[in-house]
């Protein structure tokens, strides 16, 4: 019959244990990482995605109409850019 040392089969559980969770932490980095990288694409592609709406630049329909002031469409676009451009440290 043999004997176990059980502090020694111990000691090898923890180290293999300790060895596990470290590769388990490298895993969850290297993962993180990646679905960082997905992230700021994804976010740099939906900055795209809205840039025609924000450089929309409207025209008045009928150059030959009597025009008064900008038209309705204009007078939106400019409210809404003054809107979005706003910048306190202008004054």
């Amino acid at each position: 019959m043999e004997t176990y040392d059980t502090n020694e089969i111990l000691r090898q559980a923890r180290a293999m244990r300790a060895e596990e969770m470290r590769r388990i932490q490298g895993l969850m980095t290297a993962r993180l990482v990646v679905y960082v990288r997905l992230l700021a694409g994804s976010l740099a592609d939906a900055g795209e995605a809205l840039r025609p709406l924000f450089s929309w630049n409207p025209q008045n329909a009928k150059p030959g109409r009597r025009a008064i002031g900008p038209s309705l469409a204009t007078r939106a676009s400019l409210s809404l850019r003054s809107l979005f451009s706003w910048n306190p440290q202008a004054h």
